[in-house]
Parts: C-alpha cells; structure tokens; sequence
C-alpha cells in the first residue's frame, strides 16, 4: 500500500462529494462530516490556502498509487502566534479503514506539521468511542490530555471528545 498526499483541488470536489455521499455514517468521526459536504464548503478549503498570508487550516486528499482517492487529511484551528494545531484524518469507505492509509496520513501530516510549517504541538480531537482513530494517534506519539465533556452531537446525543496531543521535541 502506498499513498500520496495532494492539498485539495477542484478537481477533487465531485469526488469528495461522491466519498462522503454516506454522511451519516462518518459523522460518528465527527467534523466536517455531521451534515453532507458541499462544494461550496470544499471551495472555501481550496480558498483559504491560495495565501501569501500563511493559512489556519490546510487540506489533503490521500490518493492511492492507482490514483483512486481513499481520503482526507488536514491541518486546521492552526494558531501561529503559539504554534499549535488539529490533526484531522479520515478514510471514507470503511472497506479502507485499516489499510494503513490512516497512518500513512497522520505520518505526512506530522512531518510537514512539525516540519514544513514549524508546528510545536499538535492535537487530535477524537470521539468517544472512535477506539481505531485513538489508537492510530496513539501509536503516532499522542498522549491523551483531556475529555472534553459532551462536546459533539451525533445522532442526537451529546458525546464526549477526547483530546490527544504530541509537542515536538527541540
């Protein structure tokens, strides 16, 4: 398995689209999922890294080496004056899940995170009851700081978030 990142493009909305077209399934993962995608909401995205003015939010796809789409990822909530940031990763089709795609994703955004863009700390915020997500950032070097206490509604209950984080080491 081998996957790339892209940021996203135009041409990758009627796509995206298509992948998220089970919203109501992904929204157990939560945001953006917790209502259906628009492109409108994916133009904005594409928008808001067109700078020179550095972005708080930079968007994925994770293409897969035959050019399929399998994902997103992204850097978001980015607030330079203390370098910190949300990681956000998911793979639409739960036939992907599993697949090291996730990983591979978390991976680069790490990397380009901590590297590229600086970043000291890095956050996941993760639903509860999402154990697979919790896993992968755990594996990842996330340490679990907080429960954010009925934060996120889904299907009509108030869940609790769990917020992990990992702060590079100088």
């Amino acid at each position: 398995m081998t996957v790339s990142l892209h940021a996203l493009a135009e041409e990758h909305v009627p796509f995206v689209l298509r992948a998220c077209a089970d919203w109501k399934e992904l929204a157990q993962h939560g945001p953006p999922y917790w209502r259906p995608r628009s492109p409108a909401e994916l133009s904005r995205k594409i928008a808001a890294t067109a700078g020179p003015q550095p972005a708080t939010e930079y968007t994925f796809v994770l293409v897969e080496t035959d050019g399929r789409l399998v994902g997103e990822c992204s850097l978001h909530a980015i607030d330079w004056r203390n370098r910190v940031a949300q990681v956000g990763i998911c793979i639409w089709d739960p036939a992907d899940r599993g697949r090291g795609f996730g990983r591979a994703g978390v991976c680069h955004m790490l990397d380009w995170g901590n590297g590229h863009l600086g970043l000291h700390r890095l956050e996941a915020w993760i639903i509860q009851g999402n154990e697979a997500s919790r896993r992968l950032f755990t594996k990842a070097g996330f340490d679990h700081e907080a429960t954010l206490r009925q934060r996120y509604l889904h299907a009509g209950v108030h869940c609790d978030v769990n917020v992990l984080a990992r702060v590079a080491h100088p």
